[in-house]
């Protein structure tokens, strides 16, 4: 009763719509009734009431819509505290559209993951970020040494950008403390150890803070064991602890070789085996190849599940290259290592950068070490994969980073259909393997065609001498006819030959 009497309050704009909406069911009452007890009524006045029902239908149906719209708005009043900016039509009809929008999940870490993240809430819901944990430099591997706890740092900032709370929130949850103040943490940070704490493991506390604010999606860490990524070096070092490894290589000037866990095998976090069986895509970065990518391909299970996965497999390159762990690679590099821990020909499709990164913005946002990647196309491995080329390119201060919403639209497209172009990806993989696979069990194609050739102009010799050359050779006609038609067969023998070859 309060909330009705509520809307009777003067600047509800409800009344109005009310009396209007009763005036038009009377009269509307009136006219049927007049029109239903009158025999003897002539052509005008039949019109006259039949325009008053229209106008009466019309009253009913536009009072109703527009004070249930204002009901709606007074209703939110207290909830949002910008009643002037409410959009009922976003509010109304965008989370069923998100519901429905693809499963995506995605694979990675460090700011490269977040900002991808920050660009698809906005098309999904659906989204699971897969996170890594084996972050150990910064604030969160003081509070890993110190408290204990897995490496927060990634798994907050995937929170922060999922949360479709104001920007304050996010602010909030990236601010970190200044000037030697509770060590320089991140209060995000901070936030998480505490809620394991209190919750009793790490998995309860990013589930908890996800409720809390309110994120589009869920935030899963890759492992809930506590590991070490290691890296072996070309020179036969071994680097432990993930923010060594691009400090040792810059040191010593010696690239990686390989990367695995020091504690050789651990299990997936709950939900993570399930969400990838789940997804209708798999995103694969982008972020720091090795330590943020990569890395979550070593964990038992995870690199299994997304190959027997039905989804389709996406990889974001990077658009800079980052300098002690991919000094100097190009995109078929970036594309073969991935390949190299998940297994051969598993992915479907690389967005890649085309987009001009100049000397200029390179000095300008801080990123003096770093070059480029360059897209070397022909020296994929996988000659399956579909590239997809697009300028990526924003800038941001003291960075470079992806269009989140050019990419986002991409996801979109390739989540829509199977085909980029003209080109079809399913069949492309199925014939691609197969051929590697003929060629591996040493059917020799050459040889198959060269002995096929061979029989067909046996035979056609067999057939003409049975014909009677001589009888054929004296018609001129015959003659031209039949030189001919052996010339055409000759050339086309040579251009097999030399396809087969090839």
């Amino acid at each position: 009763m309060k909330v009705i009497l509520e809307w009777l309050k003067p600047g509800a704009h409800i009344k109005r719509y009310l009396f209007i909406q009763l005036i038009s069911i009377i009269l509307a009452i009136f006219c049927i009734v007049t029109l239903f007890t009158t025999y003897d009524i002539d052509i005008k006045k039949l019109i006259a009431y039949v325009f008053l029902v229209t106008i009466a239908l019309f009253g009913i149906i536009f009072s109703f819509i527009i004070a249930q719209k204002n009901i709606l708005a007074l209703s939110l009043k207290n909830i949002s505290g910008k009643e002037q900016n409410i959009n009922l039509k976003k509010l109304l009809y965008s989370n069923n559209a998100l519901k429905k929008g693809p499963k995506i999940v995605m694979i990675g870490g460090g700011s490269g993951l977040s900002n991808i993240l920050r660009g698809l809430k906005e098309h999904t819901s659906n989204i699971t970020a897969i996170v890594t944990t084996f972050d150990d430099g910064g604030s969160t591997g003081k509070l890993v040494k110190e408290m204990d706890v897995l490496a927060p740092g990634d798994i907050r900032k995937c929170i922060a950008a999922l949360s479709t709370s104001e920007a304050t929130v996010e602010r909030l949850l990236t601010y970190r403390f200044r000037d030697g103040h509770i060590d320089n943490h991140s209060l995000g940070n901070l936030f998480i150890v505490a809620m394991t704490d209190i919750t009793g493991s790490f998995a309860n506390a990013v589930e908890k803070i996800s409720e809390i604010f309110k994120i589009r999606g869920k935030v899963l860490p890759v492992t809930l064991d506590k590991m070490k990524l290691c890296a072996g070096l070309d020179n036969g070092e071994v680097v432990v602890g993930e923010d060594n490894i691009p400090a040792r290589v810059r040191e010593i000037k010696s690239p990686i070789k390989q990367i695995f866990l020091k504690e050789g095998s651990c299990k997936p976090a709950p939900e993570v085996i399930e969400s990838i069986k789940d997804a209708n895509i798999i995103v694969i970065g982008p972020g720091s190849l090795y330590t943020s990518v990569a890395c979550n391909l070593l964990v038992d299970e995870v690199s299994r599940a997304i190959i027997q996965s039905k989804a389709k497999k996406v990889f974001i390159a990077n658009l800079m290259n980052q300098p002690g762990e991919t000094d100097g690679y190009t995109l078929s590099k970036h594309v073969n290592e991935i390949e190299r821990y998940i297994g051969k020909h598993v992915l479907d499709y690389c967005i890649a950068n085309d987009g001009e990164i100049t000397e200029e913005m390179i000095k300008d946002f801080n990123q003096g070490n770093s070059t480029p990647v360059k897209n070397d196309l022909e020296n994929i491995q996988n000659r399956a994969i579909s590239v997809i080329e697009d300028d990526l390119v924003l800038t941001a201060p003291n960075s470079i980073l992806h269009d989140s919403e050019r990419i986002a639209q991409i996801l979109m497209s390739i989540a829509k259909s199977k085909k980029i172009g003209d080109l079809n990806i399913v069949k492309v993989k199925k014939k691609h393997l197969k051929k590697e696979k003929k060629l591996i069990n040493g059917d020799n194609i050459g040889v198959l065609l060269l002995k096929n050739i061979k029989y067909k102009i046996s035979k056609k010799s067999e057939q003409l001498s049975k014909n009677n050359i001589s009888k054929v050779l004296s018609d001129s006609k015959s003659s031209e006819k039949t030189s001919k038609t052996l010339t055409q067969m000759l050339k086309k023998t040579v251009k097999i030959k030399g396809k087969v070859q090839k």
